[in-house]
């Protein structure tokens, strides 16, 4: 869990500009094979924002309207609909002023429409 979450909050950095271009580089080579579930790079990116921008408790408590396993599924098996919901409720979890160009480009990377 330790590494998901890592992995997660290094990507969501990047979206945020603090680690140069490795929003722009996508998933991981490999992402969805070697007996990762398929949407494992999109969860891990999910749950990095939430961690990097501290909204986990947010979205763990249902203050979303939405239970944390219900996302975390969502992001496992439907990509599609988790980059929707990422570019939906995404721009409210960052710092007011930050860059969206970077950020829906790494969603898009993370969580294939």
């Amino acid at each position: 869990m330790k590494r998901i979450i890592a992995t997660g909050a290094v990507a969501a950095l990047a979206t945020l500009g603090f680690a140069g271009t490795a929003a722009a580089s996508g998933p991981p080579q490999g992402a969805g094979q070697g007996g990762k579930p398929a949407g494992i790079v999109c969860q891990q990116f999910g749950l990095g924002i939430l961690v990097a921008t501290g909204n986990v408790k947010t979205v763990a408590t249902g203050q979303l309207g939405v239970p944390l396993n219900e996302v975390l599924a969502l992001h496992r098996t439907d990509t599609a609909g988790a980059n929707a919901l990422l570019k939906t409720v995404g721009p409210d979890l960052l710092p007011p002023g930050t860059d969206l160009g970077p950020v829906v480009k790494a969603i898009d990377a993370a969580c294939p429409a």
